[in-house]
């Protein structure tokens, strides 16, 4: 049966009769049954009724479902009951969209849409008001800036009752605690200077390098002059080939030479005769001695040079391929090698002999551009550990020297054109100064310069006077100090700043096209070095005076200087030796005895009137006072400075001998 239009639309009701409704019944409500096929039930909602359902029985039910016969469900809807909500339209005929509530999840809530509604306008919070423009009466046409006056802000932790702002939040009751700054504290530096370090280290082991001078009365050369002058002494001390160095005994009896043959000679200077010959018999290559050192008790002695493979030639060089180059360690008196130190890869320039705190040291300098420093056995025999200074900058280093009244814990050191300042205990570079010379310094040394301001002595503890212990003491009895503050206020300490005289020679550049100095004279120089006078402070190098002549041309390397405080030797490369006086700056003599090739060496005798040079004629010349009266003078003061010797060696054995037995003591008493 096909409805019509104005009738709604109801569909059979297939579970009732079909009889028709009498008018004294009243109509029954429409119904629909609608077949809901099986699906997997779906996660349900939370809600009184769910929560019931599960705690009856597990399951969620409707009271209308009707299971039907094919495993769907039925369900009966009362469609008449379900209100549907009105749509109101626009007066151009659109619905019009009401906006929802934004409801928080309460299953518990009574509120329905509405009133939610009506809550939210109600809590919303009102937009602050535009601020307001305004304008001036000429621009009416331009629209002014708008000037917005900035809203003063009140901090959360503020205390200030003017500020906008609520007067009082939960944070203000917490109120952030201003926390005191940390002192700076400055990481010492272990590089740093340390004024009580050093110079507690300097009394502790003092220095024995200037105990001979020209006014010290051991012997020594003093005056150089028309009234003093020098002779040359009749000997034979020579060799085969360049002697490139020298080296004294400790006691100054013997000489050692130092040649380019691979040999080392042992010279008596009483009568200028051979003693003996150190040469490496076990070398199967080629050995070039140039440095070397005696160990203190003169039965050893270290030597350097240059090792060059027998087989083997280099087209750039136009000689043997270098080796690597050790030092070698000879007994004096057996010629044996006992010890062999690798660990320079090119020829050696220096080496010396050094103790720091006790123990013994040889440091040694190379081409290679690294400072080794060889720590010895007691005995000087045996190797304890090698440490090898690497500073990434320095490519030669010639000559080193240790600074004065420091216990051996720093030294200068001659490397390319600069003089390098080291820490010898860390085997560190510390400073350096450059362009001391236009091409390379290649030596420099520490001296007593006597006819210039003495340094200072060491700076000692000075008491405390009388004046300031009674006022400790009426401090103590005021209450204004106590005992234990006074006991550890450290005693005034005398402020001498110290320093030393050094001196150095250098090559300058030379002319490509004419071979001569292009940028000046060959020159030595006289520097002052100025210590730190506070902990962590720098050292500083000044030039005192320069030497040069005219006739002075010594543009070569492996030249060596000397001085005895009052004069200084400066080698040249023509045979001659010229003695510059350090006071006056100019030139007192000229010694001319070597043929015309490079002098290499120089040494004024500590504790004899001799004065020695070396030179690549294979030949050393010892020259001496010419007046007989200069020579019994100086051997007189030689005599007496040798008791004095004798005398302090003794007292330093005493004295060590009974430190030794007191460390004894002490290590059985531990034992016990």
């Amino acid at each position: 049966m096909t409805p019509q239009p104005n009738e709604p639309l109801v569909p059979a009701d297939t579970n009732t009769a079909q009889s028709t409704p009498t008018a004294a019944t009243s109509p029954k409500p429409k119904r629909v049954i609608v077949a809901i096929a099986p699906r997997p039930i779906a996660p349900m909602p939370r809600g009184k009724e769910n929560d019931e359902s599960l705690v009856n029985g597990g399951e969620l039910k409707n009271k209308n479902s009707i299971p039907s016969s094919n495993g769907s469900v039925e369900e009966t809807i009362d469609i008449e009951g379900i209100d549907v909500p009105e749509t109101e339209y626009t007066h151009d005929g659109r619905p019009v969209r009401k906006r929802k509530a934004k409801v928080p999840f309460d299953e518990d809530t009574d509120m329905d849409t509405d009133e939610l509604l009506e809550k939210e306008v109600k809590t919303k919070k009102k937009p602050a008001p535009k601020p307001k423009v305004s304008k001036t009466v000429k621009d009416e046409g331009v629209k002014a800036p708008r000037k917005i006056a900035k809203k003063p802000t009140r901090s959360a932790f503020s205390d200030d009752e003017e500020s906008s702002g609520p007067k009082e939040t939960v944070l203000s009751k917490w109120k952030r605690a201003t926390k005191p700054k940390a002192p700076h504290v400055k990481i010492e530096n272990p590089l740093d200077f340390d004024p009580s370090y050093v110079y507690n280290l300097a009394r502790q082991y003092p220095d024995t390098y200037w105990r001979n001078h020209a006014e010290s009365r051991s012997g020594m050369i003093g005056k150089i002059s028309e009234d003093h002058p020098l002779q040359l002494v009749d000997c034979e001390i020579k060799d085969q080939a360049p002697i490139t160095g020298m080296a004294l005994s400790p006691d100054g009896t013997m000489l050692a030479t130092f040649c380019n043959t691979g040999c080392a000679k042992i010279w008596s200077l009483e009568d200028y005769s051979l003693l003996k010959e150190l040469r490496d018999a076990k070398e199967e290559h080629i050995d070039e001695f140039y440095v070397g050192t005696f160990v203190p008790d003169q039965t050893l002695i270290v030597v350097g040079g240059k090792r060059k493979d027998r087989f083997n030639w280099s087209m750039a060089d136009e000689d043997n391929n270098i080796l690597p180059c050790p030092l070698k360690v000879f007994d004096v008196l057996t010629g044996e090698v006992i010890a062999i130190l690798e660990g320079h890869s090119e020829e050696l320039l220096c080496v010396k002999r050094v103790q720091f705190k006790g123990e013994n040291y040889f440091l040694s300098g190379s081409q290679d551009g690294y400072l080794n420093k060889w720590h010895m056995d007691s005995d000087w025999r045996s190797l304890k550990s090698t440490v090898q200074m690497r500073d990434g900058i320095t490519c030669m280093a010639f000559t080193v020297s240790f600074v004065p009244n420091t216990g051996n814990k720093y030294f200068l050191a001659a490397a390319d054109e600069n003089l390098r300042l080291f820490d010898f205990e860390n085997a560190a570079l510390l400073q350096t100064f450059e362009n001391m010379y236009s091409s390379y310094c290649d030596c420099g040394k520490f001296i007593q310069a006597i006819d210039f301001a003495m340094p200072p002595p060491l700076p000692e503890e000075i008491p405390v006077p009388e004046e300031d212990l009674e006022s400790t003491e009426s401090s103590i009895k005021r209450g204004k100090m106590r005992a234990s503050e006074a006991a550890l206020t450290p005693a005034p300490v005398a402020k001498a700043q110290q320093f030393a005289y050094f001196i150095s020679r250098g090559v300058e550049l030379l002319d490509s096209e004419e071979r001569m100095i292009a940028k000046d004279y060959n020159s030595c120089t006289l520097h002052k070095l100025v210590y730190p006078d506070t902990k962590g402070g720098k050292w500083y190098l000044t030039e005192v005076k320069r030497f040069q002549d005219e006739e002075y041309f010594s543009n070569a390397w492996l030249i060596k200087i000397a001085s005895n405080g009052r004069y200084l030797l400066a080698p040249s490369c023509t045979g001659e030796v010229f003695i510059f006086n350090l006071k006056t700056g100019q030139v007192t003599g000229i010694l001319k005895d070597h043929d015309d090739v490079e002098v290499r060496d120089v040494a004024f005798h500590p504790t004899r009137p001799l004065l020695l040079t070396s030179a690549d004629d294979g030949k050393v010349r010892v020259y001496t006072y010419k007046n007989q009266t200069d020579i019994v003078k100086a051997r007189k003061d030689s005599e007496e400075s040798a008791k004095v010797a004798a005398e302090i060696a003794v007292v330093t054995s005493v004295a060590s001998d009974l430190s030794a037995v007191r460390v004894r003591d002490e290590d059985e008493t531990d034992t016990e």
